[in-house]
């Protein structure tokens, strides 16, 4: 459940960049940069910004003695509206100060934290996600083996050509279930909502809204979407209250139709041709 901005409880916000990233919570900005990670207390904290410069970093500046510069972190984010949520959010979980308020040096607050230990042991989850992964290969890597020792030379050459078929094809089905499960729990639990065109982030075209608990969110429609308006330029999308970054725009019938045929033609065309270049060349071999 997403907390209202009203709420006492910090929001789970982060931003990340090459040069490191800051976090919220527990009261605290946590900043992992250079290899070091800092806890720095809201009280600690003049001021949360973005600067001026062409692609925007947020800027953490510490409080400090009067006529005395105070300690700035910067972090250049991937995602400017990461940034721009990070430093609202940040911005009113600020304690109240006057301007004539005397300020403590902000930089003794910060706490250096320990370096985490590496994890010596995966979960089960995690093991299982990697069998998943690596059966396959396996698998493909012991087919390429019984056909070179066997010494079948088009088999060899039919099973190494049917890899990109093969990949393709999965890629697609593999792409459009995840899709059409994505619309299926907005088709069941989804809140409607319209977007409005708010930014460009390289050739993204990223879209906002403000959701039933008053936060606003972004993200980028389908490029079939149509227009509700053209003046404002405004999409209808669907938003999973559970999971608010799982948001979709809504396509017309005639989108949903065309793709459903590519899928079914083109992904089952180069399955079963995947199926003839791989697996059949194994079975021929082994059946003679």
């Amino acid at each position: 459940m997403t907390t209202s901005p009203n709420s006492p409880v910090l929001p789970s916000l982060t931003v990340r960049g090459r040069s490191g990233s800051f976090a919220l919570e527990n009261r605290s900005i946590l900043l992992q940069q250079g290899g070091v990670r800092r806890r720095i207390p809201l009280d600690a904290v003049e001021e949360v910004r973005l600067d001026g410069a062409r692609r925007p970093a947020v800027q953490v500046v510490l409080t400090a003695a009067a006529g005395t510069p105070g300690t700035v972190y910067r972090v250049t984010p991937r995602n400017s509206a990461s940034a721009t949520a990070f430093v609202e959010a940040a911005g009113r979980a600020l304690p109240v100060r006057g301007t004539d308020a005397p300020r403590e040096d902000g930089a003794a607050k910060v706490v250096v934290l320990p370096r985490e230990a590496a994890k010596d042991s995966r979960s089960a989850r995690e093991w299982l996600t990697i069998a998943v992964l690596l059966t396959p290969v396996a698998l493909y890597v012991a087919g390429l083996v019984v056909l070179i020792v066997h010494g079948d030379v088009l088999g060899v050459i039919f099973w190494l050509l049917g890899l990109k078929p093969l990949a393709f094809g999965l890629f697609l089905y593999g792409a459009s279930a995840k899709t059409l499960y994505d619309r299926w729990l907005l088709l069941r639990r989804g809140i409607s909502v319209v977007a409005t065109w708010d930014h460009t982030e390289g050739k993204k075209q990223i879209f906002a809204f403000v959701d039933a608990e008053g936060v606003r969110r972004f993200f980028e429609p389908d490029d079939a979407a149509e227009p509700v308006s053209a003046a404002p330029r405004r999409v209808a999308a669907a938003y999973d209250p559970r999971h608010p970054e799982r948001v979709k725009a809504v396509l017309p019938v005639r989108t949903w139709v065309l793709r459903t045929i590519g899928v079914v033609f083109g992904g089952t065309s180069l399955l079963v041709l995947a199926f003839f270049l791989v697996p059949y060349q194994l079975i021929d071999l082994l059946s003679r």
